[in-house]
């Protein structure tokens, strides 16, 4: 598959009470149609969110949607993907 890949490291830091979580941190490698990077400059400009609220919802929407792209016959996103589709024409148009 074509694309950008992009190398994500996640850590837990803390749980919900606050304690520091001792774990290995998840590393995974992506790729994507579209420049994360680009996704995130604008909506960080364009949403009515903090910079980190904008960030992650730029990368959780960009790696949601290409892997339901990339599984587009799946079973699991047919009923979905029509909301989707709707939703991320309304959010370009913002």
């Amino acid at each position: 598959m074509k694309g950008h890949l992009y190398k994500f490291t996640i850590e837990h830091i803390e749980d919900v009470k606050g304690n520091a979580v001792e774990s290995l941190p998840l590393l995974f490698e992506a790729r994507n149609h579209d420049d994360i990077f680009k996704i995130i400059e604008v909506m960080q400009s364009k949403m009515v969110l903090d910079e980190t609220d904008a960030t992650a919802f730029a990368v959780g929407i960009k790696l949601f949607g290409e892997v339901m792209l990339k599984n587009r016959k799946n079973e699991l996103f047919k009923e979905f993907r029509p909301h989707f589709n709707e939703f991320m024409k309304a959010l370009k148009a913002t």
